[in-house]
């Protein structure tokens, strides 16, 4: 597992009383107890190796990334870092199809330079100035390969340094946004229990003067009887 510390002291982990189905850690019922405990003003650092013990490759192209911001808005600075990452590997795209060019022209001076070196004559004067522009070609072609390769393993690091410090603020964001949400769904717990104790009185008060309606009704019925009580219904329901 990789490391995770705040700046002074190592970051909280969920409880473990989470079940597992096929590897992933579902969230225990008791997961707002999580996000009581949250100290908004530490940023998390992650291990440098944390990435590659994720299994994450570029992390912008991780299906799992872009699942975060599904509910969650991005930061623009999580946009402007995605942006700087996107246009690593525009250059790093570049850079292959350089290369992939350059190796099919080296190719072609190597075919060059063995035509002319094993032919059935011995090779002119001309053809050995065509051979000395051949392998200068190709001495130029493997610096510049080289080249090719350093620099895109340069480009690699920063798509890697880049990611992880765009994750370490992201998490900083999403527990921040999470505790957020969560503080909300309890002022919405306890307006929803507030509303349901006034939905029970008021049940109860309906219910109460229902009763009374059908007893009044009753007893008066049985009062006054029927010849009496229906010119009365009818003075008092009738709209004049």
């Amino acid at each position: 597992m990789a490391k995770i510390t705040d700046g002074e002291s190592g970051g909280s982990q969920a409880s473990g009383s989470g079940k597992k189905t096929d590897g992933i850690r579902l969230l225990p019922k008791s997961i707002g107890k999580l996000f009581d405990g949250l100290r908004p003003q530490k940023n998390i650092r992650l291990d440098r190796d944390a990435l590659r013990n994720a299994g994450i490759g570029v992390l912008i192209q991780d299906e799992r990334w872009n699942n975060l911001f599904k509910t969650v808005k991005k930061t623009p600075l999580i946009t402007k870092n995605e942006a700087e990452i996107n246009n690593y590997l525009k250059e790093k795209t570049r850079l292959h199809i350089e290369n992939k060019i350059v190796l099919a022209e080296k190719q072609v001076n190597v075919n060059r330079i063995l035509e002319l070196t094993m032919g059935p004559e011995p090779a002119g004067e001309a053809a050995h100035a065509e051979i000395d522009g051949c392998e200068a070609r190709v001495r130029a072609i493997n610096e510049r390969t080289a080249q090719i390769e350093q620099a895109a393993g340069e480009i690699d690091q920063k798509i890697y340094d880049s990611s992880l410090a765009m994750l370490e603020d992201a998490i900083t964001y999403l527990y921040r946004a999470m505790k957020k949400s969560q503080a909300r769904v309890a002022e919405l717990d306890r307006q929803i229990s507030e509303i349901r104790e006034s939905l029970k009185e008021r049940i109860s008060e309906r219910e109460t003067l229902d009763a009374s309606v059908n007893d009044t009704y009753f007893f008066l019925h049985g009062l006054l009887g029927v010849n009496l009580i229906d010119p009365i219904d009818e003075h008092y329901t009738t709209d004049k």
